[in-house]
């Protein structure tokens, strides 16, 4: 859904729901910061809930954001004006968010590197709340609730409420939207819930006072660096945003009873202390889980680039070379068969030649797709140069099982390929060599099917051969 999008029938329950929820968090935020005697809250978390939200879904969800932002000021017996320039501060200034930091398509909304990270804080939490910091201040004194006197005070007030909100709680919506599946297949998940209680009950002593009479001299605030530096460095970016939430819970509770690290902090700074301890804390945090999350994705590259075609993204020579030992050692093992395919593509080369080569690797992006396509997830498919590519079936119960496999790929070839409006058609020569027949060891088998594919080519290519030890040797001269 765009800014002014026509909203078909089945945004109206999603558009609702977004409403509900904002009205709900603002409720919550207020509620608390009245109780302790605030009438700005340091933290708006309904605006890092905003902001999270267009962000995801797109800038159609601004009603939604506008009506729960006017029925949580209605409920307050704010004027319908008040309420009004509340509400359209906050979608304006989310707005203005959104389009400031996704200028130029820059923005990973899985917030991959701290370089995004950090192009959240500054457009959005410094930049864009500008808007609703501005409209929400002059709102309060149209209300009659502040004293015009101390409009800059209260400006920049709620300007770090609205900051703090955008970094504890758009991150947590940003990383979130993609849940974390390695904790569970690979078994960290023990790991990740013996952290999450660990840290939880660091907070509970640190801000509410637990086992006060053994920690309380030592109970400090720096504690919770440990854990947030701890869980960046070991579990990423999921586990770290759900303990800065706890965190922020758990410190403004104790702030409000009167106990732990901020017990006097509300009569001493208004909060201001916690907020400070937030903000560092959380760019700590996040931060470092962001930059360890970069620089995994760039290792896991790298070792992609390492083992992987770059162009087809299949196994490259060095990874073709590595699973057919693995395969002949289980084969060896086990006492059953395994098979090579070979395939050259015919022609290939007038291709490149009339179309480009730009053409050239778009279709050897397709040929790789259709291979994909014939084989099994257990086999491997390789590209080891040029037109050249080779499969490994590591369990056959036959040849008819190779032949197969074969004549499904020389087929699905042969088929059209429609690229940038050209159509082009093209064959394959292919050659099959099999374990334990015509070779012991990966060298034999892969000059052998190789030997067989240079049977076919020079036979008149786009038939299928399988290996003898009548077939002529190739000659690459």
């Amino acid at each position: 859904m765009e800014l002014f999008s026509c909203y078909r029938t089945h945004d109206i329950p999603r558009l609702i729901a977004v409403a509900v929820i904002y009205y709900f968090i603002a409720q919550i935020t207020n509620q608390y910061f009245s109780s302790v005697g605030l009438s700005i809250p340091i933290i708006r978390l309904q605006i890092g809930f905003a902001l999270g939200i267009v962000l995801l879904y797109g800038y159609g969800y601004w009603p939604a954001i506008f009506i729960g932002s006017l029925a949580s000021r209605l409920v307050l017996d704010y004027s319908l004006l008040s309420s009004c320039m509340i509400a359209g501060g906050v979608s304006l200034g989310v707005i203005i968010s959104k389009w400031l930091v996704t200028w130029n398509d820059m923005f990973d909304i899985t917030i991959s590197s701290f370089n995004h990270f950090f192009r959240l804080i500054f457009w959005a939490g410094i930049a864009g709340v500008s808007v609703s910091a501005l409209s929400g201040v002059f709102a309060l004194v149209e209300q009659g609730v502040t004293d015009p006197l101390s409009f800059l005070d209260n400006f920049i007030r709620w300007w770090m409420g609205d900051t703090l909100g955008i970094l504890l709680l758009t991150p947590l919506l940003l990383i979130w939207h993609s849940p974390p599946r390695n904790w569970i297949f690979n078994g960290k998940w023990i790991l990740i819930i013996a952290y999450l209680c660990v840290s939880i009950l660091a907070g509970q002593i640190i801000f509410l006072g637990w086992f006060h009479d053994i920690f309380g001299k030592f109970a400090l605030g720096y504690w919770m660096f440990l854990f947030v530096v701890w869980g960046g460095a070991q579990f990423g970016s999921h586990a770290v945003v759900l303990v800065l939430l706890m965190t922020m819970i758990q410190a403004l509770a104790g702030a409000s009873n009167g106990v732990g690290f901020f017990g006097q902090d509300l009569a001493r700074s208004q909060l201001l202390n916690v907020w400070f301890y937030l903000f560092c804390l959380n760019m700590t945090g996040i931060g470092l889980a962001t930059t360890v999350t970069a620089f995994k994705i760039a290792e896991e590259e790298i070792r992609k680039l390492a083992h992987h075609d770059p162009l087809t993204g299949l196994a490259n020579r060095l990874l073709l070379t590595d699973r057919l030992q693995q395969a002949l050692v289980i084969a060896k093992r086990e006492e059953h068969r395994l098979a090579l395919i070979f395939h050259d593509l015919d022609n290939f080369k007038p291709v490149n030649d009339l179309l480009g080569h730009r053409i050239g690797d778009l279709l050897l992006i397709e040929v790789a797709n259709r291979i994909r396509h014939c084989i099994r997830e257990s086999d491997t498919a390789s590209r080891i140069g040029g037109d050249e590519f080779v499969i490994i079936l590591p369990i056959i119960n036959s040849i008819q099982d190779v032949l197969t496999v074969a004549n499904k790929i020389h087929y699905s070839l042969l088929q059209p390929f429609i690229i940038e409006c050209n159509t082009i058609s093209i064959s394959t020569s292919i050659g099959i060599a099999i374990y334990p027949e015509h070779g012991s060891n990966d060298s034999d088998l892969l000059i052998n099917a190789d030997n067989a594919m240079y049977f076919s080519k020079s036979s008149g290519r786009n038939t299928i051969e399988i290996y003898s030890p009548e077939t002529p040797k190739a000659f690459r001269g």
